[in-house]
Parts: C-alpha cells; structure tokens; sequence
C-alpha cells in the first residue's frame, strides 16, 4: 500500500476506510495523485477508473443508488470538478449520497494565472448538501509557501511553529472531514471537500503517518413519536396513497396486505415505485388523462380528489397526477418517510419522520372506514384496461407498440433502469413484471447520464442490468460505455426513432423546420458502430415480428453484452399516442 506523504490526502483516505465508503471512482489528472495512488493501492478500496467526470458521477450515482453507501468519486483542479455537476445535482434531489473529492491548487496560486486553477470552493452552490474546502498542509514543501504571499501561514519559518501549526490544521481538517462525512451518510445526499495539494505530488510512505483521532461516532437519525393527532384530524373517507420512486421493499407485505383491504384507500404507484399488489393502481397517465379532455372534467375529479394525500418516495413522474391534485387539492397532505418532504401539490405537507412501515402499522386501524371510493377507481381501471388492450392490438408498429412487447419479454432475472423523457413516460403506461426493479434519474429528469448510471449500478448488483433508452439519451451519454466494467450480461435496448418525438405531442410544438432542428433535434444517427467500437453484440429491428424475433434470444448468456437497436416513425408514434389519450376518453 501506497500513503501520501501528504498529510491531509492520507487522512481523507483513513477516514474514507474507517466510515466504509469501499467504492472509489478516480478520474485521471495529477493534482489529484496522492488521492488516486493512495486509494488504488489500498485493498479495502474498490477502486473505477472512468475517463469522463460527467459520466464517473453518474457512474459512481449508479453505485450508490443501489448499495445506499456513498461513492466517493475523486479529480484533479480546474474544469474537472465542474463536469460532476449534473450527476451532483442529480444525486441531490435524488438523495443518493456521494463524497466527492477535488485536488485543488494552493490558494496562492488561485486567480493569479496559473494552470488548471478556477474557483472551486463551494462551486455547487445550492444543488449539494454541504461543502467544504481543508486546509493546506504546512508541513509540505514549506518552502514553496514562505515564497508565496501567503508567508503569513506561517508565522515563523521555524521548525517548531511549522509542527505546532500543521497540529492545529491537521485537528480541523479532521472535524471537517468526520461532519461532512457523517452528514452523507445521516441524510443520503452528496457532500464536497476540496483540498488543496502542494507539490511534490508523488511522495508516498508504506505505512501510515498519520494516527487519527477516532472520536465519539455520530448517532442515527431519530424517528418522531407517532402521534396521530398531530397527522390525522378526523375520519377520512378517501384516502390516496401516491407512492414515488423508491427501493423495493419500501412496504412489507403485511403492511400491503393490509392497505388492500381498506376501501377508503387507493394506492397509486409509479413504475419506479417498485411496489407491487394486485389491488394497487399502476399506469397512472391512463387513468387520469382521458379525463382531462371531458366537458365534465372539474366534476369528476372532484368526486376522485382524497381527502388526505398520503406520500411516499422520492420524484413523481407522472404530470397528470400533480395537474389534478394542484387544481383539486386534498384537505391534508402527509409526507411519510424520512426523505424530503416536496410540496408538490401546493397544500402544505406535513412530514411524519417514520418509517411508512411503521406508520401504517399503527394508523391502519384509524385510518380504515366503509366508503366506496376505491370501487370508483377499480371501474375506471377496468374500462381503461379493456379499451388499452383493444387499441394495442390494431395499432402499427411505432413507439407505444414496442412498449407494448416488451412488457411481457423482459426477462425477470433483469433490474431495469430507464431513460428520461419519452422512455419513462411510456413504461408508465405498462405493467412491469412483479419481480423487476425500476429505476430512473428522476431527480432533475435529465438525459444527460442514464448509460452512466446504469453501468454503474450494474457493478453494485449481482442481477443483471437492462437499459431501456431514448436515441437522444443514449448518444448524449455515449461515453457512459468508455470504461472496463460492462458485464457480458450488460443489455441495452434503443429506441431510435430519430430525435426527441416527446415534443411532437406537447402543446406548443409546430411541425416546421425551427422546431424539427432545434426543438426535436432530428438526426440520422445509428448506433451500430458504437456498439463495435465498445465491444457490444448488436442487432437492429424494425418491426414487431422482427423485435419479438430479436426478444427471444436477447437475454439469453453470452461473452458479450448486448444493444437492440429498435427504429421507429417519430411522426407516427406521436400521432399514435396522442390518438391513444383521445381514444381513452371513451372507455
């Protein structure tokens, strides 16, 4: 093993071992030396390399997205650090914990023209959970300090006083490093230190120098009492439980089962809820959507509106759901769960700190009543499951038809992770198969880092990972497959159907030129050399005897992952899907 002469890049590593952040994702540069030898070198550690910090983020989000640990992800000074910024603001409104660790210049070489330095203090501003930046080391390269305008660090350029104030700088980059270490771990969100490292770069000692100061560990978040009176201010005769993106196993079975029985409570839940029961409400968009377009739309969302929301999870896909409780609000809305409480619907969330578990176990009793309002649900779910089969079947092949087989074709072995934009959107209208895990970046809903995150969770897990994705998410984060991780078993279907088509069906878009270029961004694009040049297995289909075809040896094993590339009519698909909504109205 290989400990930096450095004393605070070695401190940041004991501590990264003795927290048990084992998951270390290194980007190349020099600055950042003592942190990636040290690191690499260290068994406890393993250890990524990914070229690109764009795609390392959401490669080390991917990560801690499944093993709920955080990853540290580790880069040199300058731009590099700017490159996590989507996969950080991503893990942030996610609440997927990271540690990232920037190499930074000496303070005196900041903004007085050196190379490959910018402002990196605090450079995440709002979109992290804290930021920190250590101080610099005394008794490194003193020398190169007493020449800078910054002699002041050291008071006298004695011996004495550098080991007197190296002591002191030493105990607060410790304290610094335990808070912000604690606090990923405490509330499961990204957390920055930046540390700046004088040279020499590539000293190293074969045992530690440094003997940390343990301290008192940090104690568990605390779960509230649960007093009823403070969430439930009377009998409710409608209850809705909106269920987000979560981890399996967010309700247990006998807390599942027990909800079912209630006739005053309907569940909706998302695809990314990875919640499954057969008396729950999937396919929410299906459900709502017809709605919108009755004459008597106020009326009937006024008989579905509950009287208490109840959620649980992170992000809500669906927009169809937040347009109807905005405009026809609960009287109550709790929060249960010990993420952020978002106020999405604009009625002052009230956010019980438990687990939903336990809150269900206890309140179930008080919150159960006679009411016919999941029998008003069950009935617009028959019809719209009736008329959703119906249509399906007489459709051509397009965007809502390969959804449509691949919803009984993906084999249960796969943990599946999805694109943003019209990929999510579309799952949503489909069951998915009980045993699957659904996930998708739904914290800030960008495209930028789905290959990324997917590769990335694929070395978290002992399943297999499926990517189901969008052309324009898929070549955007091209560089998600540049790294030596991708496991034969890795798949990836691509739907190309030439440019961004969800934009076709919202309001606002004009089939013209402007809107095809710059909205849409059409493109001829395929991904067949792609797939040579990153050592994938490929097929392209275009059709839904050939997709079925392609299917039903898709996942079989084999030395190589696989990419299907499916192309559809970007036109058409639209027009489908909006004649899909229309249609619905008159189940």
């Amino acid at each position: 093993m290989k400990y930096p002469s450095i004393q605070s890049a070695q401190t940041i590593i004991l501590h990264c071992e003795r927290f048990g952040f084992n998951n270390v994702v290194i980007s190349p540069g020099s600055r950042n030396a003592p942190l990636a030898i040290g690191f690499a070198s260290n068994p406890a550690f393993n250890c990524y390399s990914i070229i690109d910090e764009r795609s390392a983020g959401f490669f080390a989000l991917g990560i801690s997205q499944q093993s709920k640990t955080p990853t540290v992800l580790v880069c040199t000074s300058g731009s590099a650090l700017l490159n996590y910024y989507p996969a950080i603001s991503e893990a942030f409104f996610s609440e997927i914990p990271l540690i990232i660790i920037s190499a930074d210049r000496p303070e005196y070489k900041i903004n007085i023209g050196d190379g490959q330095t910018i402002f990196q203090q605090k450079v995440f501003e709002k979109n992290i959970l804290d930021s920190v930046t250590l101080k610099q080391d005394v008794n490194h390269n003193s020398s190169e300090i007493l020449k800078s305008n910054l002699q002041k660090i050291l008071s006298s350029p004695s011996e004495k006083n550098i080991l007197k104030q190296q002591k002191t700088l030493q105990s607060y980059n410790e304290k610094t490093i335990v808070s912000v270490f604690n606090k990923a771990k405490l509330y499961s969100k990204p957390v920055h230190v930046n540390v700046p490292f004088e040279e020499p770069l590539y000293h190293f000692n074969e045992t530690p120098t440094v003997s940390l100061n343990l301290g008192p560990k940090t104690s568990p978040v605390k779960l509230q009492k649960l007093d009823f009176n403070d969430y439930l201010k009377k009998k409710y005769s409608k209850i809705l439980v909106l269920v987000g993106c979560s981890s399996p196993g967010i309700l247990s079975k006998d807390i599942i089962n027990k909800i079912s029985l209630c006739d005053n409570i309907i569940v909706l839940k998302e695809t990314t809820s990875n919640l499954s029961h057969k008396s729950f409400f999937g396919k929410i968009d299906q459900l709502i959507a017809p709605i919108e377009l009755q004459k008597n739309r106020n009326e009937l969302f006024e008989e579905l509106k509950p009287e208490l929301l109840i959620t649980i999870g992170g992000m809500i896909v669906s927009k169809k759901i937040k347009t109807m409780l905005r405009e026809h609000r609960p009287e109550s809305h709790i929060h249960v769960g010990m993420n952020n409480p978002n106020d999405t619907f604009y009625c002052d969330v009230i956010h019980c700190k438990n687990l939903p578990d336990t809150f269900f176990g206890e309140a179930i009793e008080r919150l159960n009543t006679i009411s016919p309002y999941k029998k008003i649900w069950k009935e617009i779910s028959s019809h719209r499951t009736a008329f959703h089969k119906k249509f399906i079947s007489k459709i051509p092949f397009c965007d809502l038809k390969v959804f449509s087989i691949l919803e009984s074709r993906i084999s249960s072995k796969y943990s599946i992770q999805v694109s943003n934009s019209s990929a999510i959107r579309y799952m949503q209208l489909f069951d998915q198969t009980p045993s699957s895990t659904v996930f998708c970046n739904r914290g800030t809903s960008g495209i930028d880092g789905s290959t990324s995150t997917a590769v990335g969770a694929s070395v978290s897990l002992k399943s297999p990972i499926l990517l189901i994705t969008g052309d324009l998410s898929f070549f955007y984060d091209s560089n998600g497959l540049w790294n030596d991780y991708i496991k034969s078993t890795f798949r990836i279907i691509l739907i190309n159907n030439s440019g961004g088509g969800i934009f076709k069906i919202l309001p606002g878009y004009r089939d013209d030129l402007f809107h095809e270029k710059f909205i849409e961004t059409r493109h001829g694009f395929s991904a067949k050399h792609l797939a040579k040049m990153h050592g994938f297995k490929y097929s392209k289909v275009s059709g839904s005897i050939g997709l079925k075809f392609a299917l039903s040896s898709f996942f079989k094993t084999s030395s190589k992952p696989k990419l299907l590339e499916i192309n559809t009519n970007s036109s058409l698909s639209s027009k489908i899907l909006k004649n899909y909504f229309i249609n619905l109205k008159k189940s």
